[in-house]
């Protein structure tokens, strides 16, 4: 079966997304009072106080406890009743010339925003086939909480108030955990690999497999592996249940892959690094009821729920425009490949305007 094309439109909608986000953050940045009020407001509500101090402990503020609940509310996670959606997952994203600039001067397209579009016009076809964890109702929630804005988390309090450094990760890490585990069926992943650096690779792949309702067989990755990769690197490491356990990034970490190295290797050697990384993952479930399959993009035809039968073309093979030069600063570990999905270096919030959220 041959792939089909991406649906029309997605690019253009993708990039709207990203200005309109990229917008709303400047906002959030020049007003994080009112942001913050709206967050305290939604606490009050909810019937929260703030904690006094005890003793060496800082207080902690109705706004952490009401952010921090709804980090693991599973009912504002939840599709909607009468719907079956496959749920989509993304990392980092794309140098592409007309999105908005990151932090470092570069035009840089989240994937966020690539999955969000792919999503929402699966939903003009069949109401309810698609999400995202920002189109669930916890996910705008939180969006719309701007917690990477250090404006923000100053407005909130700070560190004394209950928001120390990194509070925005860990608790996008923490949402995004509740989602993964709320899934079902077939699940996609926007991105090439999961960074070690991702939250994807950190919390979602390993709850994605042992969710008795997807299991790693059930993971499938929209684009095909790295083209650097050596032929026989991507035939044997770049299938959706290697990619889904391994990382490539960081030979330091567990389950990692040296791309060009592993090619070396004797054909037992390679068969034996695979297996040991694959033993113990969960199984994939037994069928259950069928879903409204919707397509992914250049990969799946609707109604399959197998793993696909030939990998995905990369999204700027699809029109999107290959970066001729990567701008980024450059980190330790394998170079990344000019024009694929890119890792921004260690930090800790995902440096890029218009990428705001899990990565």
């Amino acid at each position: 079966m041959s792939p089909e094309p991406i649906p029309q439109g997605i690019e253009e909608g993708a990039l709207l997304r990203a200005d309109a986000r990229e917008k709303a953050t400047l906002d959030a940045k020049r007003n994080p009072l009112s942001v913050a009020r709206r967050i305290k407001a939604a606490a009050t509500a909810a019937g929260l106080k703030d904690k006094p101090a005890e003793g060496d402990k800082l207080r902690v503020s109705k706004a952490r406890q009401y952010i921090d609940a709804l980090a693991e509310d599973k009912a504002k996670l939840t599709p909607p009743d009468g719907t079956e959606p496959i749920s989509a997952f993304w990392t980092y994203g794309i140098e592409h010339p007309e999105a908005p600039k990151n932090d470092w001067g570069v035009p840089f397209l989240s994937q966020r925003f690539i999955a969000e579009e792919w999503a929402a016009q699966q939903n003009e076809t069949t109401p309810g086939a698609a999400q995202t964890l920002e189109t669930t109702q916890g996910g705008r929630e939180l969006d719309d909480m701007f917690l990477w804005e250090d404006e923000v988390i100053e407005a909130l309090g700070g560190e004394e108030a209950g928001f120390p450094q990194g509070y925005a990760k860990a608790t996008w890490a923490k949402i995004s955990e509740t989602y993964a585990g709320l899934a079902e069926g077939r699940v996609f992943v926007f991105g090439q690999t999961a960074d070690t650096r991702s939250i994807l690779q950190q919390q979602e792949l390993g709850e994605l497999c042992k969710n008795p309702n997807v299991g790693l067989h059930n993971i499938d990755f929209v684009y095909e592996a790295p083209q650097s990769w050596p032929e026989v690197t991507r035939a044997e490491a770049g299938t959706n249940a290697v990619r889904a356990v391994a990382q490539f990034d960081n030979k330091d970490l567990p389950h990692y892959i040296d791309p060009q190295g592993f090619a070396a290797e004797t054909p037992e050697a390679r068969k034996a690094k695979i297996d040991s990384l694959l033993e113990g993952v969960a199984p994939a479930p037994a069928p259950g009821p069928a879903q409204a399959q919707p397509q992914a993009p250049a990969v799946k035809a609707a109604g399959q729920q197998a793993t696909p039968k030939g990998p995905a073309a990369p999204l700027w093979q699809m029109g999107f425009q290959q970066p001729q030069t990567v701008t980024r600063p450059k980190h330790s570990g394998p170079a990344p490949v000019a024009g694929s999905p890119g890792a921004p270096p260690l930090a800790p919030r995902p440096l890029a305007t218009g990428m705001d959220g899990p990565a």
